[in-house]
């Protein structure tokens, strides 16, 4: 299954839903690689920290070089099982195919910036890869500072989803991983006893994500 996680918004928040996602994917047995078609991304050097630290499971990330995403995804597909692609916030031909490719994409959105004029270009660029590949699906995840979300906000963030093609809002509302530092090579999904809410919320969205 190939995952693309990408937003307009927090890079940080990013990196952590990809790398959570992957080290629970790892954990259930699966082969699972990220791939970082970012350039301004920290994923990669994540990955090489998690090696280095001997943190298990192994999470192997891969940056692209020379080869184009598409090539990358076929140099993978006979060894692993499933991927999680780290997009940009740009619309770049790696982003663009990213989308082309992924059977989900993973959306994070704060209820604050759940708004068509300043997130119009990320409604367009969703639809637009729908009619490319109409099989993709989007998921979007309401993160929060810490206080639950009033009515109003999560009526404001139906809304704004609403307006792509075969979107929907995850049922897990994730308090803001991209704040906290957990170390070398660590990500939220290895946090189970120092942070064990936001550990329970990344494992309530991989459920939402793969078991469903």
């Amino acid at each position: 299954m190939i995952v693309a996680i990408m937003s307009a918004q927090d890079p940080a928040l990013r990196l952590q839903l990809a790398a959570s996602l992957a080290v629970l994917r790892a954990r259930s047995g699966r082969s699972i690689c990220i791939i970082n078609a970012d350039p301004h991304s920290r994923v990669y050097g994540w990955g090489c920290q998690r090696g280095y630290a001997g943190q298990g499971p192994s999470v192997p990330v891969r940056k692209l070089g020379r080869q184009a995403l598409p090539e990358e995804i076929d140099s993978l597909s006979g060894t692993c099982t499933d991927l999680v692609i780290h997009t940009g916030e740009r619309d770049t031909p790696e982003a663009r195919s990213a989308l082309g490719a992924a059977r989900l994409a993973v959306v994070p959105i704060q209820s604050g910036q759940a708004s068509l004029e300043s997130q119009y270009a990320l409604i367009a660029r969703l639809n637009f890869a729908r009619m490319i590949n109409p099989g993709l699906k989007v998921l979007f995840v309401l993160v929060t500072g810490g206080a639950a979300p009033t009515d109003l906000e999560l009526a404001s963030v139906r809304s704004y989803v609403a307006h792509v093609m075969s979107a929907s809002l995850a049922s897990t509302i994730l308090l803001d991983p991209g704040s906290r530092e957990y170390g070398p090579g660590r990500c939220v999904a290895d946090a189970e006893t120092c942070d064990p809410e936001l550990a329970a919320g990344l494992q309530a969205l991989y459920r939402e994500i793969y078991l469903h």
